[in-house]
C-alpha cells in the first residue's frame, strides 16, 4: 500500500477529490471507507485524512491535520542536477525516476547544440511528472524535486547562473574525479551539469566556464553513458552531502 496520496492544495477540516491517478491507487489498494490514510502536498507536508468514498470514481478525503510540517533534511542542502535531452526517450524517463528515488533537489532538462532531439511536447512534460509524483510516493518523499524543462541553451544557461549554486561540468578531459573533489570541499549546495551524448560544442565549454564557482571534473573513472554518469554522480554527491548534514535527519 502507498505510504501517501498526493494532493497539490491540501487545507484542514475540508473534504478534497483525489485525482483520477490517485483515486486508482487508492482503489487498487483496497481502502474502504472510513479508513485514515496520509496525503502529501509535495512540499514536504504530511496529512492525516480519512477516505469518505468515491464519487463518480473520485475519490473523497476529510482532512483531518498535519502530520509533519516541511522536511528539513531537504532544506539542509540542495542538489539539482542538469540532464541534456536524450535521443531514447525511455532512458530520459529512467533517470528521472532514479533521481527522485536518491533525493535530489530539483532535475533540469535542457537543450544542447548537439542533442539529437530538439522537441519535447507537453505530453512529455507531463509524462516526467506523474513519474515524479510516483517516485516520490514509492521512495516516501514528501518534498518532491522541481522539475525545470528548458527548450534553449540561453534559458538553461541563465538558470545555472541564477541558481548560486557551485558547478560540476562532467568534463572527460581532466583527471581529477568527483568523488576526489567533494572530499576535499564542505559544500551544502551544488549543482550537476552532465554533457550530451554527442559532448558539449567548443562556444558552449567557454559559456559554462564563465559560471561563477564552476568546475570541470570527471563524473566518473569510466566512460559511461550521460544518463548513467548523471545518476552515478549523483549519487556520489548526495552521499557526501548527506554525510556532511547527519544532524538534519
Amino acid at each position: 500500500m502507498s505510504r501517501f496520496y498526493y494532493h497539490p492544495e491540501i487545507n484542514q477540516s475540508t473534504v478534497i477529490a483525489l485525482s483520477c491517478e490517485e483515486s486508482l491507487h487508492l482503489k487498487a489498494n483496497r481502502i474502504l471507507p472510513e479508513t485514515k490514510i496520509l496525503l502529501s502536498d509535495g512540499l514536504g507536508n504530511l496529512y492525516s485524512g480519512i477516505f469518505k468514498g468515491f464519487v463518480s470514481q473520485i475519490a473523497q478525503v476529510e482532512v483531518i491535520g498535519k502530520v509533519i510540517k516541511e522536511d528539513k533534511a531537504y532544506k539542509a542542502y540542495q542538489l539539482w542536477v542538469w540532464q541534456p535531452l536524450l535521443k531514447n526517450w525511455s532512458r530520459l524517463d529512467w533517470l528521472i525516476e532514479k533521481l527522485v528515488e536518491i533525493g535530489v533537489t530539483g532535475i533540469g532538462v535542457f537543450y544542447s547544440e548537439r542533442c539529437v532531439r530538439e522537441h519535447i511536447s507537453s505530453t512529455r512534460k507531463d509524462r516526467w511528472r506523474k513519474i515524479i509524483i510516483e517516485a516520490a510516493k514509492q521512495s516516501g518523499r514528501t518534498c518532491f524535486p522541481v522539475l525545470k524543462v528548458m527548450t534553449n541553451w540561453s534559458d538553461f544557461f541563465d538558470q545555472c547562473r541564477n541558481n548560486n549554486l557551485s558547478t560540476i561540468v562532467g568534463d572527460l578531459s581532466v583527471s581529477e574525479t568527483i568523488s576526489d573533489f567533494l572530499k576535499k570541499q564542505n559544500l551544502s549546495s551544488l549543482q550537476i551539469i552532465v554533457g550530451p551524448e554527442g559532448d558539449f560544442s567548443k562556444g558552449e565549454k567557454e559559456q559554462l566556464q564563465s559560471l561563477p564557482k564552476v568546475h570541470f571534473l570527471r563524473l566518473s573513472s569510466q566512460i559511461l553513458r550521460s544518463e548513467t554518469a548523471a545518476l552515478y554522480a549523483s549519487i556520489v554527491s548526495m552521499a557526501n552531502l548527506e554525510s556532511k548534514h547527519e544532524n538534519c535527519y
